[in-house]
């Protein structure tokens, strides 16, 4: 527990992180460094991804920097989230897991490895200890079809065979059967007030995230979402978000799971994150989608930072990762991708843009399923709003005063800065408005450059939308919300302007939804916010 309590005191003390913290190395397997460089599309040797592990990992400081030489022991979390074989883009590549192995080796020759995984779609058949004795567990009452070795699927028993040979301490180990520790998050939480979270996570001298580069309902998953394989399935169920008899399960609610992300990340700190991207996954996170051969490897201390960079490479907006928002709102990561300097690689001469989860989505037939598809297709928009109760439900500002309004925050009857933890706003929560009424937002946003632009638009009930006093959208009568159910072509000039949306609150929650994205169509690519557009309800970002 030592770990954790050296985090609480420095959350507590409210140190502040530094710049140097914020590094990425990104190395792809043509990079000149590399003894023996090979094309970005085709396959490659286990030894040719150790190298690129090396790279990458030295360009991010090193792993003697990580895992102190006298660590005894020290976690590899891969995401093996199913039972699907190595290179598929589904789980991480084994070889990536051997060359971070090899790395810890060299750096702790006598440290215990364990491969670590507690996967919401596989359990094992016949779970172990640290040590690898035999555990003697209850034999499941439900999921019997779950059963099966997703270490031996993915390649990483294979690995620890190899490993073993050359006089490695390594093993495969499934986090669902780990005692856990009840941990509560340092400094309040954002989704659940504390976590069971597997003590071989706490008690290691260093664990290290091997996540795959994903597009998923929450738009990517990748170091920060591969938390979720920390919570043991005895407690959480298969999957995690099912819950057992005697523990709720962890929600994967599209408006708590960015909240989710943070939490973890602020409960048990990574020490490094190595990502796959040598071959990822779009369309779908699971089994629908398609393989993406991009060979490259990432690594980053910070995950946010890391996840960032990851975001471009995959061509999402970076600005679009709620997470990275909200860790910064705790204190934690770069909160944004200009803040991060990659080592290595050029990034935008290595991106490619991945066709984003929506589609594995579609046509599920009930309204989770819907959630998860607007989630995964929608750039974040404005969260950060100034409100104000209509002095009456019929009330309109003149031309004129539309020309005109600029407010403040807590100024002349409009709120304090309010954050919204999703891009349904739904302000009548946050005002309290009798019915029939309306309320106002506000907010301004910079546009880095005069271009084409698509209007994402949404609501409940009647909603207007006016940028510069000009009115952009509107709606009347009431319907179901649904994240950008309207979209519409429109031009904008560079510099600052000012947004402001009223909605109707007759029945429902004045709930609306706009954001100001790419002039894009394409509904597996579409959505992003416009890259470079910031908002923001005061002062510029």
């Amino acid at each position: 527990m030592k770990k954790t309590w050296l985090i609480l005191v420095a959350a507590l003390a409210g140190q502040s992180v530094q710049a140097e913290d914020f590094v990425v190395g990104l190395v792809a397997s043509d990079d000149p460094h590399l003894s023996a460089p090979a094309p970005r599309d085709s396959a490659l040797t286990a030894d040719q991804v150790a190298a690129m592990v090396r790279w990458a990992v030295d360009l991010a400081g090193g792993m003697k920097g990580v895992v102190p030489y006298a660590a005894r022991l020290v976690l590899i979390k891969p995401n093996i989230s199913v039972a699907q074989p190595s290179g598929s883009g589904i789980v991480t590549d084994a070889r990536v897991v051997r060359g971070v192995a090899l790395l810890v080796h060299e750096a702790a020759p006598g440290a215990r490895i364990l491969i670590a995984e507690g996967a919401g779609g596989w359990r094992s058949t016949q779970p172990t200890d640290r040590q690898g004795q035999p555990l003697q567990v209850d034999p499941p009452r439900w999921g019997r079809r779950r059963m099966r070795d997703g270490f031996e699927i993915g390649g990483y028993r294979q690995v620890v065979e190899e490993l073993r040979g050359q006089g490695v301490d390594i093993d495969c180990f499934d986090l669902n059967f780990d005692p856990a520790y009840t941990l509560e998050v340092p400094g309040g939480a954002m989704a659940d007030p504390n976590y069971d979270v597997a003590s071989a996570i706490v008690d290691a001298d260093a664990w290290i995230n091997c996540p795959v580069t994903k597009t998923h309902g929450p738009k990517i998953t990748c170091s920060m979402k591969n938390q979720f394989g920390i919570l043991p399935g005895t407690i959480y169920g298969w999957s995690k978000a099912k819950g057992t008899a005697n523990h709720a399960g962890m929600p994967h609610l599209p408006a708590l799971i960015d909240e989710f992300m943070v939490d973890l990340w602020l409960t048990t700190r990574m020490d490094l994150n190595v990502v796959d991207g040598i071959v990822g996954h779009e369309s779908g996170a699971l089994q629908q989608g398609d393989e993406v051969r991009n060979n490259l490897v990432l690594a980053g201390c910070d995950p946010v930072a890391t996840d960032l960079v990851a975001a471009r490479l995959m061509g999402f907006n970076p600005d679009d990762m709620e997470f990275a928002d909200l860790a910064f709102q705790r204190g934690m990561g770069p909160g944004r991708y200009e803040k991060v300097k990659v080592k290595g690689g050029k990034v935008e001469a290595l991106a490619r843009r991945f066709k984003k989860a929506g589609s594995a989505y579609r046509g599920g037939g009930w309204d989770e399923w819907d959630e998860w598809k607007y989630q995964a297709e929608y750039g974040m928009g404005p969260r950060r709003l100034i409100l104000l109760a209509a002095p009456a439900a019929d009330h309109q500002y003149s031309d004129q005063e539309l020309a005109e309004l600029a407010p403040s925050p807590g100024k002349q009857g409009w709120s304090e800065i309010t954050w919204f933890g999703h891009d349904r706003l739904a302000l009548a929560g946050e005002l309290g408005v009798e019915r029939p009424g309306a309320i106002y937002a506000y907010t301004r946003f910079e546009m880095p450059k005069a271009d084409s632009v698509r209007y994402w638009a949404g609501s409940d009930e009647g909603v207007q939308v006016w940028i510069d006093g000009e009115e952009v959208y509107r709606h009347q009568g009431e319907r179901p919300h649904q994240l950008g159910q309207d979209r519409l072509p429109a031009y904008l000039e560079a510099g600052e302007h000012r947004l402001l949306v009223r909605v109707q609150v007759e029945e429902g929650q004045g709930e609306f939804s706009f954001n100001i994205c790419e002039p894009l169509d394409d509904p597996d690519y579409a959505g992003n916010r416009y890259p470079g557009l910031r908002y923001y309800a005061d002062k510029k970002p």
